[in-house]
């Protein structure tokens, strides 16, 4: 890297951290008065407690913050880093020195692909292991309250879904278990009014689920399920290989927060619920890194297009071409998700339609 690279690369971290610390701090002002009230009654009413309480939930929050606006973080550093140049016509001499302007871009679009770089690893790596805390709400920070429990189905068909669960005792409450008739001979229904999920071990009773007060009381006299077994009238075990605690208390939104390679097992398991939007939102992890780099050109091109032209109308093109593109964006998903699209065309099409539009600006940079 010359010198003027590192003043340029340099130039643009700046503007992106300036940037980064003026978003991040309006939102999390506005969201402290929203959730008030939750952290004074999760905290009882201390200061000391919720002041703790606070730092506590956007410290993981961060993560969740830098991940959803990194990419238009990397379109307003470019654009604000190109503006200060102009501003201090800095491109007069680079350009009389025989430069050229995309010779000049080179350290802006290197900058941009080390903060992508950065936020493809927050997303694969960091959310994954802290989505358990992300998904807390403001009046849960502890994870001690009770939370909602959901459905899911074994890979042989059993479905569990329960009512409610306490992540501190691996607790479901009102757990019904609907055992399919191919495993059976007949479709039967259980339900148990509390059940404690037993992680794997070398216990007998371990990788399942201890139905206590359960409705039937006891099992048939010809029962051949292997998985479910009587140990008294009103307590059974399930043997489970895939829903645990964690996954049925899983919320819908819980891809959001998972790995893109942990969305691609799912997709292959045909027992999973919600195929439509797990295809969707793998083919968006594939997509936004693009799609931020397109918006990245477009927004350089319509900067330096026309040097002649006033700041504030080129600035104001990039814009409004920034809210078109990621409008169509979020059109397209929310019709992939409703099934109005499949899920390659929802995630790939404005790739497809911006794409050329940011070559052909690209190419009509006056250099």
């Amino acid at each position: 890297m010359t010198l003027l690279d590192r003043t340029i690369f340099y130039n643009f971290l700046r503007a992106w951290l300036i940037t980064f610390v003026s978003l991040v701090s309006l939102y999390i002002v506005i969201d402290i008065f929203n959730k008030f009230d939750e952290f004074l009654e999760a905290a009882q009413n201390d200061f000391q407690s919720v002041l703790f309480l606070v730092a506590s939930y956007y410290s993981y929050q961060m993560v969740l913050i830098f991940d959803r606006i990194s990419g238009v973080l990397v379109v307003l550093a470019a654009m604000f880093t190109i503006a200060w140049m102009q501003r201090n016509n800095e491109f007069i001499c680079l350009l009389s020195s025989g430069i050229s302007v995309r010779r000049i871009l080179w350290p802006i679009l290197v900058g941009g692909f080390v903060v992508l770089t950065l936020s493809l690893a927050n997303r694969e790596i960091l959310m994954p292991h802290l989505a358990e805390k992300l998904m807390r709400p403001a009046t849960d920070p502890r994870g001690e309250l009770p939370s909602r429990a959901y459905g899911a189905f074994e890979p042989n068909g059993i479905l569990i879904s329960g009512n409610e669960a306490l992540r501190r005792y691996q607790l479901v409450y009102n757990l019904t278990v609907t055992i399919p008739e191919r495993l059976t001979g007949s479709l039967q229904h259980i339900r148990a009014q509390e059940a404690r999920y037993i992680p794997p071990g070398t216990d007998h009773y371990s990788g399942g689920w201890l139905l206590l007060d359960t409705t039937p009381k006891t099992l048939p006299e010809n029962w051949n399920c292997p998985v479910l077994e009587m140990i008294d009238p009103g307590k059974f075990f399930l043997r489970t290989e895939r829903v645990d605690f964690d996954l049925i208390t899983r919320p819908p939104g819980w891809f959001q927060y998972a790995s893109t390679w942990m969305i691609f097992q799912e997709l292959q398991r045909p027992e999973t619920i919600g195929l439509s939007l797990l295809a969707v939102q793998f083919h968006l992890r594939l997509t936004m890194p693009l799609l931020t780099l397109i918006m990245t050109v477009i927004g350089l091109s319509l900067l330096l297009r026309d040097h002649q032209r006033n700041l504030f109308l080129n600035t104001g093109l990039c814009l409004v071409v920034g809210f078109a593109l990621f409008g169509a964006h979020y059109l397209c998903r929310h019709l992939g998700e409703h099934d109005y699209l499949g899920a390659v065309e929802a995630a790939w099409l404005p790739i497809f339609l911006f794409g050329p539009l940011a070559v052909w600006l690209w190419d009509a940079i006056q250099t």
